[in-house]
């Protein structure tokens, strides 16, 4: 398991921000902190910078950036539509699990769909994403756009803004929302990671190799439709299995994507 995995944990300066980091870092749950190298192995290192903070392993790095979702947004701000929206019809006020977090991405443009007074909780397995994705939340201000446009700048304003209404949770989805009252969100969203990534998708790469690779439980799912009072949706690789085994019907649309949504309406 990704938790069991011993990380080396460091600043690149001495700056009382920085260390102010590295602290909260080190009390996240889940995480197999090391503030010392070990010179017997090569290991994963985490480096908090004033860059950002970076997770490295061998010649892969992770880091947390809303890329995808800022392009998303602007589109949406055009007003363009978008597949995941549409998907789960996400409103102003609308209480939201995406109990697959991943990089945050679709978290992201859930959290501008429902607004101020909306509200997502967002579940991750791995305790080192849950932890780097908090953290580029709490930060989010810190990032600052390469592109100056207005379009950009809107967009960027709107993301961080949404940032503030994400709240992370580690742990199991099914455990946690095992945990959670009936009929007391709107949507439940799942988007398991992919257990094998496309040749063109080498990019995600490093994501995958932090990530829960096991498909999702029907149990699970049974909670979610259990605790949601409108839908559940579940995105997955075009004409897979997953939407069939898992009691899901496909939304068509999406003519040239490579992926599929499914809702259960409860």
């Amino acid at each position: 398991m990704v938790n069991e995995i011993p990380i080396f944990i460091k600043t690149t300066h001495f700056d009382l921000e920085l260390q102010e980091r590295l602290r909260w870092f080190c009390q996240q749950p889940g995480c197999n902190w090391l503030l010392t190298r070990s010179e017997k192995e090569e290991m994963p290192e985490l480096t908090i910078s004033r860059r950002g903070v970076f997770l490295t392993q061998g010649t892969e790095q992770l880091s947390f950036h809303p890329s995808m979702a800022l392009i998303r947004l602007i589109n949406l701000l055009r007003g363009e539509s978008d597949r995941y929206l549409e998907a789960t019809q996400l409103k102003t006020g609308d209480s939201l699990i995406d109990a697959t977090l991943g990089l945050g991405t679709d978290a992201l443009i859930g959290a501008w769909a429902v607004g101020a007074k909306g509200s997502v909780l967002a579940i991750e397995q791995s305790p080192i994403l849950a932890a780097m994705i908090q953290d580029g939340l709490n930060h989010f201000k810190e990032i600052v756009p390469v592109d100056k446009s207005e379009d950009k700048q809107n967009a960027w304003t709107a993301m961080a803004q949404a940032s503030r209404q994400i709240e992370v949770r580690w742990g199991e989805h099914r455990e946690l929302l095992s945990r959670i009252s009936s009929n007391s969100v709107d949507v439940v969203y799942f988007d398991p990671m992919f257990r094998q990534t496309r040749k063109q998708s080498d990019s995600i790469q490093p994501l995958h190799n932090w990530s829960d690779h096991r498909p999702l439980d029907q149990e699970a799912v049974r909670e979610a439709c259990r605790i949601a009072r409108r839908r559940v949706v579940l995105k997955e690789r075009k004409n897979s299995s997953e939407f069939e085994r898992l009691g899901f019907e496909i939304l068509r649309g999406g003519r040239y994507s490579p992926v599929d949504y499914g809702i259960i309406l409860v």
